[in-house]
């Protein structure tokens, strides 16, 4: 399978700039690790074609889990675009999907 280009919505850039604030308020080392370690993750899921589990919020919707969190996502051939990185205990509603971000 041809790897396809990694995409985040501002909203999933935002996700992540959440959890690395959050989690440098502790240890700034260990949020630049972590944060580091999702992006590679992202990559991998994008490199190695479909994965995660499907989601019913919106159409396409796909989940991957990773340690604490999990990263929501769309996908077609040439594109992932990652709508999402939440904390894999928060409770999910569409809301956390609006289609003006999609």
């Amino acid at each position: 399978m041809r790897q396809r280009k990694l995409k985040l919505t501002p909203r999933a850039l935002r996700d992540l700039r959440d959890v690395y604030e959050y989690i440098a308020l502790i240890d700034p080392i260990s949020a630049k690790r972590f944060v580091n370690r999702i992006s590679v993750k992202m990559e991998w899921i994008a490199k190695s074609g479909l994965t995660g589990v499907q989601r019913d919020f919106i159409p396409g919707l796909r989940a991957f889990p990773y340690r604490d969190r999990c990263i929501y996502f769309l996908a077609d051939n040439s594109t992932m675009t990652v709508l999402r990185i939440l904390h894999g205990r928060q409770d999910i509603t569409p809301e956390d999907f609006p289609e003006s971000e999609i």
